[in-house]
């Protein structure tokens, strides 16, 4: 399938109609202060998570690189985070503050969009922190392969998506990206779209491998969690009207 174009669907309705309560999160505030050996016990849970491809960030107390480890941000949910305590036989301390992501409940890839590409260019692993400069250019699809341009620029290479969007047909019958965590509608493949960037993503050589397979060589982009700019621009406008986000 190919698409390189579409016209931006109503946002004005789409974002009216939005959750804006999905998407937050969970934070478990610490509940002790450090031990003496906290410092050996914090970098033994950052290795861990590490190993299991789930951390997203940490942060000493004081700044201090030698004090302890007061906070730490994980690519799981709550309760995915407390199975997998569990299943080691561990307990999580109560000195650290936890943070973990909200849970996807939209498919990467939904069944009706699956014949319409060869490879889905996403992210297995959850986003930590992003740059925040603003990005942009036109994310098209060309005979089931997705291929980026930044602004001004011809879209020749391979994009790479955060693992937070989605793929899915609208009822017009566009394909469009979504959010996996509230459902919302970002853009139709071929909008104008925007970016915060440099986006970064981790793509293992087997990822990398097997979309140059599916789509052939070339360098990869990472546009990460884009959104049309239509409907960027309404949301920044409502922060400024009505003083707050939608």
């Amino acid at each position: 399938m190919t698409q390189t174009s579409a016209p931006a669907p109503d946002y004005r309705a789409l974002l009216d109609q939005a959750d804006t309560t999905a998407g937050q999160g969970q934070i478990r505030e610490a509940t002790s202060s450090p031990p003496r050996d906290g410092t050996r016990i914090g970098r033994e849970w950052i290795e861990r998570l590490e190993q299991h491809s789930a951390l997203l960030g940490y942060g000493l107390a004081d700044g201090d690189e030698n004090a302890a480890i007061s906070v730490i941000d994980t690519g799981l949910t709550e309760s995915e985070f407390d199975r997998w305590v569990v299943s080691n036989g561990w307990t999580a301390p109560g000195y650290i503050r936890w943070s973990f992501v909200s849970a996807m409940t939209v498919p990467a890839v939904s069944e009706a969009a699956r014949a319409a590409i060869r490879y889905w260019p996403a992210s297995t692993v959850r986003t930590g922190v992003q740059l925040q400069a603003l990005h942009g250019g036109r994310v098209e699809l060309r005979d089931g392969c997705f291929f980026v341009g930044e602004r001004g620029q011809a879209a020749n290479k391979l994009a790479w998506f955060h693992a937070e969007v989605g793929l899915d047909i609208d009822e017009a019958g566009f394909l469009i990206l979504r959010d996996r965590v509230d459902g919302a509608t970002r853009a139709r493949i071929g909008e104008e779209m925007s970016w915060a960037g440099p986006a970064s993503a981790k793509i293992d050589d087997d990822a990398r491998r097997a979309l140059q397979e599916a789509c052939g060589p070339g360098d990869v982009l990472v546009v990460g969690s884009p959104e049309s700019s239509e409907r960027f621009q309404m949301r920044v406008a409502d922060v400024r009207n009505r003083g707050g986000p939608r």
